[in-house]
């Protein structure tokens, strides 16, 4: 599939077995999360939900593990309670996601979807991670995306706000980010605009500036 003036083509891998869905999640200049390439309405409507949740599987791959594997999405709810309740009410019982990194300044996610619950095995998550290896090459080529390329520097930054939020506010991971994504969205400023703005703050108040 090819997003419209991207240059950007790569195939959802639904034709590997317990897959019925895909997509991949890529990270904005603004720090938001897009969907391109999903194999239906429904992955965009998922990653919509996590963006505007500030929580979910697809968020974390991106920003802290390498690889989510949630066998029972149902059961999912201690991590991401929001997104997951939503996520089984549209069918889905088990998610993979990859972390990709295509190059320096990029960052994103492949996501895989099926409506079972505990079909994900091994053969499974090699299969994975060769589609992974794909859709990051062919992101290294596609220089041209317009809205895909975000600085490493920003992934960090973001990451340190994340920390600072969490030990001020005594909260979890998902929730910090979901309160850096509010504030981008009250102050109408870009994600690592905020985060970099709250680094800075922090430090300086640290060194008695």
């Amino acid at each position: 599939m090819r997003p419209a003036g991207s240059g950007f083509v790569w195939r959802p891998p639904t034709s590997v077995p317990h897959i019925d869905e895909a997509g991949i999640s890529l990270v904005t200049r603004g720090g938001t999360v897009e969907s391109h390439a999903p194999s239906s309405p429904v992955v965009n409507d998922l990653d919509q939900l996590q963006n505007s949740l500030g929580e979910g599987p697809c968020l974390d791959s991106i920003w802290e593990e390498q690889r989510i594997v949630v066998d029972d999405m149902g059961a999912a709810q201690d991590r991401w309670p929001r997104y997951a309740s939503a996520a089984a009410e549209r069918g889905i019982g088990s998610l993979m996601s990859f972390q990709l990194f295509a190059e320096r300044g990029s960052a994103g996610a492949l996501n895989l979807y099926s409506s079972r619950s505990h079909v994900f095995d091994q053969g499974t998550a090699d299969v994975g991670r060769l589609f992974a290896a794909q859709a990051a090459l062919v992101l290294h080529g596609a220089q041209r995306i317009q809205g895909l390329h975000v600085a490493l520097e920003s992934r960090d930054v973001i990451g340190q706000a994340k920390g600072v939020l969490m030990e001020r506010f005594g909260t979890g991971q998902a929730r910090a980010f979901a309160m850096l994504v509010e504030s981008s969205q009250h102050t109408n400023m870009k994600l690592a605009t905020v985060a970099e703005w709250i680094v800075t703050e922090t430090e300086r108040k640290g060194t008695g500036g």
